[in-house]
Order: structure tokens, then sequence, then C-alpha cells
């Protein structure tokens, strides 16, 4: 085994010592033509700078609107309700939605593995020490929690006899509690949203990022049970929204069907005949909006492209000016022992070397630019652009690839070169 491993040093070690030759051999080249290779490099910088930071305002406007769209919660049919302008019954009721709605959903379909029925209030939410202007309160009934994908990291969340007997209990938000508590324990602590006091049981986990610049609404929310932000501000049992959650994604149509239909038995029985409802089916619309979005990314890809083949085209260019300039420094290498995939291999380096120097300073102008749109109010935190790791791993293998194209053509130009021919070249 030592006798082998030597073996194989000996083998390596010569190769190491060429490489690393031509290696330098390349970098005195550039040195040499650093005007050339710098502007070079500039037509790549200003290609990938152009890509990367047009992939990443696409995604940050896709995870803006994925996070918009999925507060409905996973999987989920949710049901609103929307008036008529004119009706030709002028004494009719308006339709509305109703907790009980709820079960009697669940009873008539069989498509969802659980429901909530919510209301809202909107207000001065307090505490002796600090504030909190327009924040919400989200009025749910059992499940809530469930269908929203909202999980507790402090105290717990809501009993179902507190959902029964609408106790004037709260779970906040995890931006909210911050604001309100700062580095206080806020579980105990009673607030005030209005007139009306709320004790906290528990404090939710983040929704959003807030180091990544990702809110979330519901962040800032203060959750009850429904009977409760009821009795206090609405003084009856309509619902402003229903969430069901499907057992089946793919079965969102015929969900929405079936739960129309017993939402309609449940207005005619109420004697409901002004309005309708808002049926939104969220598997449908996330997969429909992450469709759009990726075909923007690729359109975004294939015209950052065109940049970045105008900026191969420079450093090809670049390359075979310096063929034709070091014919006779190639002939006298070719003389001295230097083999055609030497010189091939130190022309191919140096286009290496132009395109990833010029795309890693593009990288760092898109990531610059990126940070610049934080001080940019009109752009929400959530869709400010994003450079994802996958973008830049993906960015650097592209800036590798068109090295390699805008310098092969050279490289093999140079090492077609015959040494006598080139000696005898002016």
């Amino acid at each position: 085994m030592p006798g082998a491993v030597t073996r194989a040093l000996r083998r390596i070690g010569p190769r190491l010592v060429i490489f690393h030759a031509i290696v330098g051999e390349a970098g005195a080249s550039l040195r040499g033509r650093r005007m050339q290779a710098a502007l070079s490099a500039f037509g790549i910088a200003t290609g990938i700078a152009a890509v990367v930071l047009l992939v990443s305002i696409v995604s940050g406007i896709h995870r803006y609107a994925l996070e918009n769209i999925g507060s409905a919660g996973g999987n989920v049919i949710q049901v609103g309700t929307m008036s008529d302008r004119s009706t030709k019954d002028p004494r009719g009721f308006p339709v509305t939605l109703r907790a009980s709605d709820v079960d009697a959903v669940l009873a008539g379909t069989d498509f969802y593995e659980r429901a909530s029925a919510e209301n809202f209030a909107n207000g001065l939410v307090r505490t002796p020490q600090r504030s909190a202007q327009g924040a919400t309160m989200r009025g749910m009934t059992g499940d809530g929690f469930s269908v929203l994908n909202l999980n507790i990291a402090r105290g717990r969340l809501l009993l179902d006899s507190e959902y029964a007997n609408g106790s004037r209990v709260a779970v906040l938000g995890a931006d909210l509690a911050q604001a309100l508590f700062a580095q206080e324990p806020a579980l105990g602590q009673t607030i005030l949203f209005g007139d009306w006091p709320f004790v906290v049981v528990g404090v939710l986990d983040w929704v959003g990022d807030p180091e990544g610049g990702l809110r979330s609404f519901q962040d800032e929310i203060v959750y009850v049970p429904f009977r409760a932000c009821a009795a206090a501000f609405r003084g009856n049992d309509i619902a402003g929204t229903l969430r069901l959650q499907l057992k089946d994604p793919s079965a969102g149509e015929a969900a929405v069907a079936a739960t129309k239909a017993v939402l309609d038995r449940e207005r005619r029985r109420r004697g409901e005949t002004s309005g309708d409802f808002r049926l939104t089916n969220t598997v449908e619309q996330m997969r429909l909006f992450t469709e759009i979005l990726t075909a923007i990314k690729v359109l975004v890809g294939l015209v950052g492209g065109i940049g970045l083949f105008v900026g191969a085209v420079g450093v090809a260019n670049v390359l075979l000016v310096s063929v034709r300039e070091r014919t006779q420094e190639i002939g006298v290498r070719r003389a001295i022992g230097a083999t055609r995939r030497a010189v091939f291999l130190g022309f191919l380096i140096e286009a290496l070397a132009i395109t990833l120097a010029g795309g890693l300073v593009g990288i760092t102008i898109a990531f610059a630019l990126t940070k610049i749109a934080v001080f940019i109010p009109q752009v929400p935190p959530g869709a400010r652009p994003h450079i994802s790791i996958v973008t830049a791993v993906t960015a650097v293998a592209l800036l590798a690839l068109v090295g390699i194209v805008a310098g092969v053509g050279p490289a093999r130009r140079a090492a077609r070169v015959f040494p006598a021919e080139a000696l005898r070249a002016e």
C-alpha cells in the first residue's frame, strides 16, 4: 500500500507542477491585457447582474403572493359573501354566513377534514405600558388554528370550553406579542381591545420570517373564541369567512360544487334572497400563480441570457485577438515542449477567469441592489427581491458554461498553431 501511494504521488506531482505553470501563464497574460479583460468581464457582470436581479424580483413577488394566498391555510376552500348591487326583491334579506354553516357543510359533504368559521374586529389594543393601533381581532370556532396551520410557541391554544362559552381569552401573533410586551412575559397578562379585557393564554410561533424581511399579517393578530368576538363587537353569530380544509386537494372542484349546494339550502331556510356566496379554491390559486411566475422566470432567464451571450462573444473576441498577438509566444512554448493540451487549457482558464470574475462582480451588484430595496417604502417587505442559494448556484454554473463556450474556440485555435510557422510569423 505505501508503494502504491508513492507511485500515485509521483504521477500526480508533475501534473500539478504543469497545471500550476499553466495557471501562472494565464494570469500573466490577463495582467498584460488588463483593460481588454476588464471590459469583457464588465459585459459578463452586466448580463449576470440583470439575470440574477430580475429572477430575484420575480422570486420576491412569488413569495409574497403565496404567503398571502396561503394565509387561508393549506388545501382550503375559503367561503365569503358578495352582495347584489340591485335585486328584484327589494325586501329580500342579504345572504350571510353563520357559524352553524360549518356544521351543515361537514354533515352534508364528505370532502373536508376540518373547518372553521371566523369573524373580525379592528381597533386599538393596549396594555398599561404599550399600545398597537389598527390591530385585528380574529374570532374563530374550534379547529381554526389547525386549518390556518398556526403553531403555539409559548403557553397554549384555546380550549373547547372557551370556544363554547365565549371566554375572553386570547392568543397573540408573534409580532403583536413583541410589540405589546417586548421582552416581558405575555402569558397571564391582560390586554384591552377597545374597552374589552382579554387574558393572554398563548403566543404563536412566527408565520413570517422577520430576519429575512418576509412579514405576515397573521403575526399581528389577536386570536379569540368566535363567540367572544361576536359578543363584544358584532352582537350576532354572523361570520365573515368560512375555511374548509380538504381531505384531498385534487377534489377541489367537486368540493366547491357540493359546498355551494349546502350553503344555498341553508340560505333558503333562513329566507336570504339577496347576494351570493364566493368560494375560493386556494389550492388552484396557488397552482395557477406558481405556473405563471415560473413561466415569467423562464422568460426573464431567456432575456437575460441574451446579455450573457453578448458578453460571451466579447470574451471570445478578446481571446481570438490574443491568439493572433501571441502567435510567436505560442510557437516558442510549443517548440520547447508545451503540448497542445497545455496551450488549450491555458486559454480555457483565461476565459473562465474572465467570466467568473465578471459574474461574481455581477452577483455582488445584484445582491447590493436587493438590499437597497429595503429602503423603498412602496415595496411590501415580503415582496422585496430575494436571491436564493439555488439562484446563486445556478448563476455560477451558467457562468462556467459561458466561459467554456467562449473559450473553447480560441483555445482550440491556439492549440493548432504549428511551432515552425509561428516562429516565422512577424
